[in-house]
């Protein structure tokens, strides 16, 4: 089923370069998480979004050590594209890079949706373009057909769990942190 899917994305939209150029540069925002590391760094350097920074930066590191050292290593899930050979002509046309490792689940997905998932609990509304971002890049990865959707879904959930975790850890963390400066300026002032 999933194939078919793919299949039919191919057969449908492929044939339009303007579309896959955009969806192209798109996925891009997925790439080694960099964008997702980017935000984390931004927001961990400016001091009154610090705490979402540190928010982001769990969420992130859970979201690799799920995705990236555990899942994709146990699940081992071959690409599309073994499956299904034409779409070497599309790749090879359109430019994009194949990914070495394995499908399940899809990285990109995972890590730009736990930063959107953490920026719309931190910022609410202000947060809601980095979630359309995300769910962009989780569009893109089945219409490049570099995943199956179940891929996507599972970057989607993963990701999900990570950005809601990291919000909770993020604030635990925090709120120690204050504390202990808390309890160490009372105590150089006594």
């Amino acid at each position: 089923m999933e194939l078919q899917i793919l299949k039919w994305v191919d057969a449908t939209f492929h044939s339009v370069d303007w579309l896959n150029q955009i969806m192209k540069y798109i996925t891009y925002l997925g790439e080694f998480g960099a964008a997702a590391i980017i935000t984390a760094v931004v927001l961990l350097a400016v001091k009154s979004t610090r705490k979402a920074g540190v928010a982001a930066a769990i969420a992130l590191v859970l979201n690799v050590l799920i995705v990236n050292v555990i899942l994709k290593t146990a699940v081992n899930r071959a690409r599309p594209w073994t499956e299904f050979s034409e779409l070497q002509t599309f790749y090879e046309s359109c430019g994009v890079r194949l990914p070495t490792d394995s499908s399940f689940p899809s990285g990109h997905t995972a890590a730009c949706v736990c930063i959107a998932v953490v920026l719309v609990i931190r910022f609410k509304l202000k947060g809601l373009p980095a979630l359309v971002a995300a769910l962009l890049v989780a569009v893109s990865r089945i219409y490049l057909c570099v995943h199956y959707p179940s891929d996507v879904l599972g970057g989607l959930f993963i990701g999900s769990a990570c950005g809601v975790a990291g919000h909770f850890l993020g604030r635990l963390v925090c709120d120690k942190w204050e504390k202990y400066k808390a309890g160490k300026s009372s105590s150089e002032s006594n």
